[in-house]
């Protein structure tokens, strides 16, 4: 199932230090615990074997993975608060999509906090990377930092292709120098000064205009889908109907159901079922055995249809909730989130 490999710096790191190593990831419900602070639902569009390898290095400010994936995945769900994400695809297949859109040389997939919906194909090679906005603007002039953040939240940060090539490499290299420190002193400060060069390393990378970018508007349902996923971070999931989506991104139904279909692929009551059906499956995952039943997390969740949810659960999960449930809770934590791992 979860399988770490840190290095020996990163186990005896401080907390509040720096981490950096391997895990492999084997099942999709484990891959969405270990996926924070991305809030993700995974749904293999494949039947058959999955895995999910990630090489990191985690700092205070920064987050940085080299990614490979052996099957086909659908990774809908929210992407973390405070962060600039942006990602450098390796190689990609046919299916691979960032927001419905097939990953261009001239750009890098990037996003603010918001809905995320990415199609990543079987044999699909990324690195990715989170940046916390306050390094960006702590470390880069301000027009430069606002540039990054104007692409970001058009979802492209426009590139030159050898500076991207160069970017890629260098994250490769700190990949494999962190593994390779040798005590926790070393490992935080190489962090500290991967740190204080990924902003401007980034900014060269891009060709960010403010000017260019300003000019093109971020559509009214595409800032209505982020403020209802804002309002989700913290809301009762069983709870929530489409109403209290609404009123939270200040937008009618017809506007948020647009925004839904036009970015996420499917309806705002559609996507709340989905998150319910995750969101229990992960409760049933990580379950002591006798502790509860499957009613019990069913009815948290707001699926008080049991039959119904018993349906719609193996239908997206390929066993019913009973074999979840029933099955030792995985020992998963993610890596990514520093002290955490």
């Amino acid at each position: 199932m979860f399988k770490p490999e840190q290095s020996d710096a990163a186990e005896r790191a401080p907390a509040a230090a720096a981490a950096a190593g391997r895990f492999e990831i084997d099942d999709p419900c484990a891959y969405e615990f270990a996926s924070a602070p991305w809030e993700i639902l995974a749904e293999p569009i494949a039947r058959g074997s999955f895995a999910n390898r990630k090489d990191f290095l985690v700092t205070s400010s920064l987050i940085i993975y080299r990614e490979d994936f052996s099957g086909p995945i659908h990774v809908r769900g929210m992407s973390p608060q405070g962060m600039l994400a942006v990602a450098l695809p390796m190689r990609v297949g046919d299916k691979s999509r960032y927001w419905g859109t097939s990953p261009a040389g001239s750009t890098l997939p990037a996003t603010l906090p918001g809905g995320l919906d990415v199609v990543l194909d079987a044999g699909q090679e990324q690195l990715v990377v989170l940046v916390a906005l306050e390094l960006l603007r702590r470390s880069l002039p301000d027009d430069v930092a606002d540039s990054l953040e104007k692409g970001a939240v058009l979802r492209q940060l426009p590139v030159l292709g050898h500076e991207s090539a160069a970017l890629g490499r260098w994250l490769l290299t700190v990949i494999d120098m962190a593994k390779r420190q040798g005590d926790p002193a070393s490992l935080s400060a190489f962090s500290r000064a991967v740190e204080e060069e990924f902003p401007w390393r980034l900014a060269r990378a891009c060709l960010v205009d403010s000017s260019c970018i300003s000019r093109r508007e971020v559509p009214a349902r595409r800032r209505a889908l982020d403020r209802a996923m804002e309002f989700l971070r913290n809301a009762d999931i069983a709870s929530v109907d489409v109403g209290d989506l609404c009123r939270a991104a200040i937008v009618s139904p017809r506007t948020l159901e647009y925004g839904f279909r036009e970015e996420l692929g499917l309806s705002p009551l559609r996507f709340l079922r989905l998150l319910r059906l995750h969101m229990a499956r992960r409760e049933l995952a990580a379950a002591q055995g006798g502790s509860t039943t499957v009613a019990d997390i069913a009815d948290r969740f707001g699926l008080l249809h049991h039959s119904r949810f018993a349906a719609e659960y193996g239908s997206l999960f390929g066993e019913r909730p009973s074999q979840t449930l029933s099955r030792p809770p995985p020992q998963v934590v993610s890596p990514l989130l520093l002290g955490k791992s």
